[in-house]
């Protein structure tokens, strides 16, 4: 866009001589107003290069390149209005007005191409050959303007002249660039990190902010009363004082808003940085809990394959029905036992990524079973029903036992405190897809909305830690299912 300003500028100039040379066959009025769009050219140029087109542009950097870019065309404005227009329209000293306006406009295009030149060192890749490109485009017509100039001051200059193909072969250069820049992968004129250091941008515009006091105070002390322009020029110093410092206002209030905005993404970082932490340590003392009972289960399955041999062998060479019916009880616990200890050494065994079909109405069966005995001394009742036609399902053994544990920790404790302490799993087949709902009499969630953030807890402190049911949303989200929590009427979830 800043590009085709400044072409818009030049193509302005261009059709002012068009218009009087071309289509009215007259001169054109010296001083000229399309001089003005002429001089500004450049600055377009100079504020789209040093915004680094190669660098993403987030709407805060966008909104500061464009104030950037205003103080610089403010700055460039006010030059032209302090230097170049009091000979212009207010004393009418046409030698001055064109060494002036002359000089400036060579001034003017040196800061663009330092601007280029300096991008292109610092840059890399298809964006080093751009700007090269554009500092030798940027130079062709700055040699063109002054060859062209040479042949105005001799009256040898007319449109269409010789004098011309220079600028125009400028033109057609900088076209090329830009068809040439359209056919470059998107990923080579991405910008790297290095090159977002600098802004060059906004020290550009602190240059032009800080020169504004200092061209002051030369008109006050230096500049001779009898010129007869002194007062004009504090007149236009003061103005544009004024505009650059609403620039630079508003430049402040969108530093200060990203300046904010970073310390906000800076504190969700330390944040999300401390719960991972705690998260690990937490996952570290689990493993820990886990190796020990693991370790415990083992130790235990050896006693218990005898009792259960042993109550096996008593059990046939038993002669009393009686003693034969507490015997086949023994066994029955036993492999019970075995079972729960089975299951447990599963449950502490550390996770696998494996995944193979598995009946859900099994698993959950078995996740019951490793805390059911706490909880039904509490009195708390629970019932399992599910559907028939269940598909078996691909899902790891171990994180889904730790789930379901979970859920039914959560639902105990519910209940804990209610008249009716009686828990619910239901296994249905809906719409293709196995639904579990695990529902209790409790008083229900105080914070639907927090149930499943990692460490949001309504025990006591040192009572919980808030994870079960963050892991619970992880592992089944991780299976490509859905997890969610309900309260029901009048009491329940």
């Amino acid at each position: 866009f800043l590009m085709a300003f400044g072409a818009a500028l030049v193509w302005t100039n261009f059709a002012a001589w068009l218009y009087y040379e071309v289509l009215t066959g007259r001169e054109p009025p010296n001083p000229f107003w399309a001089d003005v769009p002429l001089f500004l050219q450049p600055v377009p140029m100079m504020a789209a290069a040093a915004m680094r087109p190669g660098s993403p542009q987030r709407e805060q950097r966008f909104l500061l390149s464009t104030l950037n870019f205003l103080i610089l065309l403010l700055w460039w404005v006010y030059l032209y209005m302090f230097l170049v227009y009091p000979n212009e329209y207010v004393v009418m000293d046409q030698g001055v007005y064109n060494t002036y306006y002359f000089s400036l406009f060579v001034v003017e295009f040196a800061v663009l191409m330092s601007v280029l030149g300096g991008m292109a060192l610092v840059t890399g890749g298809a964006w080093r050959k751009i700007y090269w490109h554009l500092f030798g485009a940027s130079a062709l017509y700055l040699l063109s303007y002054q060859w062209l100039n040479a042949a105005l001051n001799r009256n040898e200059y007319y449109s269409g002249s010789i004098y011309d193909v220079p600028g125009y072969a400028a033109i057609c250069w900088l076209i090329l660039i830009a068809v040439r820049a359209r056919r470059v992968p998107s990923e080579k004129l991405a910008g790297t990190e290095k090159q977002r250091e600098a802004d060059v941008s906004g020290f550009l515009a602190v240059l032009a902010v800080l020169s504004l006091p200092v061209i002051g105070l030369w008109v006050l002390l230096l500049l001779p009363e009898a010129s007869g322009l002194r007062p004009f020029r504090v007149t236009v110093t003061l103005i544009g004082i004024m505009l650059v410092a609403v620039c630079v206002f508003l430049r402040q209030m969108l530093l200060a808003r990203e300046m904010t905005r970073l310390l906000g993404e800076s504190k969700e970082n330390l944040e999300r940085l401390q719960l991972a932490q705690s998260q690990l340590l937490q996952q570290e003392r689990l493993a820990g809990i886990g190796q020990l009972v693991s370790g415990v289960a083992h130790e235990l399955n050896n006693p218990l394959t005898a009792v259960m041999g042993y109550s096996d062998l008593l059990k046939e060479e038993a002669k009393e029905s009686e003693a034969r019916q507490k015997l086949e009880r023994l066994g029955t616990e036993a492999r019970r036992m075995k079972r729960i200890i089975d299951n447990l050494i599963s449950f502490a065994r550390p996770l696998q990524n494996g995944r193979k079909p598995l009946d859900i109405a099994t698993v959950v069966r078995d996740s019951l079973m490793l805390c059911e005995y706490q909880w039904k001394s509490a009195g708390i009742h629970f019932e399992l029903n599910f559907a028939s036609n269940l598909p078996r399902i691909a899902i790891n053994e171990g994180q889904f036992k730790m789930v379901f544990v979970n859920l039914f920790t959560n639902a105990a404790q519910a209940v804990e405190q209610a008249p009716e302490k009686i828990v619910v799993v239901e296994g249905n087949l809906e719409a293709k897809k196995i639904v579990l709902r695990f529902r209790d009499t409790g008083p229900g969630f105080s914070d639907l909305d927090r149930v499943f953030d990692p460490f949001y807890s309504t025990k006591p402190i040192g009572q919980g830690t808030g994870l079960g049911l963050s892991m619970c949303y992880g592992t089944v989200r991780e299976h490509n299912g859905n997890i969610y929590a309900q309260n029901l009427h009048p009491h329940g979830a």
